[in-house]
């Protein structure tokens, strides 16, 4: 079994996993279905919860089986945002007209259209910044 796999058998189907087979035991991985499932802020809490403790795979399993809804649930996995340059850096800076460290956090919370549009003011033109 996969990952998703076992997502799916805790979420949708709700059935009981036999962790005396060897298989089962070894493919299902606590850190990765917490990480999964935490992605969703509705469930935050409950991964939170499961993390105070070392529990055995299957109570883990028992757990989260017990707790998510019965229904089909998508886990979205929140990638890490590239990284930019400096130029970029001063690009956004230069746009809100602010300094590099504000502009750092300014990135963190734009989306990358967002980004990608403020770049592309300052490649041509007049407001041109050599090296974008």
């Amino acid at each position: 079994m996969e990952l998703f796999d076992y997502l799916t058998a805790m979420t949708v189907k709700k059935e009981d996993l036999d962790f005396d087979n060897e298989e089962v035991r070894k493919g299902y991985q606590p850190y990765m279905i917490n990480r999964f499932v935490s992605m969703s802020e509705v469930f935050i809490h409950i991964v939170n919860e499961v993390n105070r403790y070392d529990l055995p795979k299957s109570a883990h399993y028992a757990y989260f089986s017990s707790f998510l809804p019965k229904r089909k649930q998508f886990f979205k996995y929140i990638k890490k945002k590239k990284d930019f340059t400096l130029i970029e850096k001063k690009v956004i800076a230069n746009y809100f007209e602010v300094g590099i460290k504000d502009a750092e956090r300014f990135i963190q919370i734009l989306e990358e259209e967002q980004i990608k549009e403020i770049l592309e003011i300052f490649k041509y033109g007049k407001n041109q910044i050599a090296g974008i």
